[in-house]
């Protein structure tokens, strides 16, 4: 083979290469394009996002009472009972403002856990369809659902 044909052809099959990776790359953006745009990825206007603590210390002998206080409006202090729930943060997308954050502490007499709780799009994300996502407080500590993210108890000094 000639080298001026061999070089040639090298040069065709790079061009064609070259060619090929940004079909590829421009695939890839139609398809993360489109995957973002889906309904349930997008939080529609005047959308609500709450954040729920969820008492859920059942079948203890002496109780399964739990308080918490958390950074947000008026800092009070709540006692709950097993099976209590209440609304720790709400969060309304008005397309402004991209997040809200807070922090709670809660003591029952496994201990205490200070945990944060924030709200963003990815959140909205996570409690799709009815933008509730809740905390639960259980015997081995705070879980937050979504994320499957455990909160372990710290023993009280």
């Amino acid at each position: 083979m000639n080298p001026k044909t061999l070089v040639m052809n090298l040069l065709i099959l790079l061009l064609v290469q070259i060619s090929n990776l940004s079909v590829v790359v421009n695939s890839l953006e139609a398809y993360h394009q489109q995957y973002y745009h889906r309904s349930e990825f997008r939080v529609p206007p005047n959308s609500v996002v709450r954040i729920v603590i969820s008492n859920d210390l059942f079948g203890l002998k002496n109780n399964g009472n739990a308080g918490f206080v958390c950074t947000n409006g008026n800092e009070v202090w709540r006692k709950s009972k097993p099976g209590d729930r209440y609304v720790v943060a709400q969060f309304k997308y008005d397309g402004k403002r991209r997040q809200a954050s807070t922090h709670c502490h809660l003591r029952s007499r496994f201990g205490f856990v200070n945990f944060p709780v924030n709200i963003n799009p990815d959140t909205s994300a996570y409690c799709y369809p009815s933008y509730v996502c809740g905390y639960s407080v259980r015997k081995d500590g705070v879980y937050y659902k979504p994320e499957m993210k455990l909160y372990p108890w710290t023993r009280q000094k």
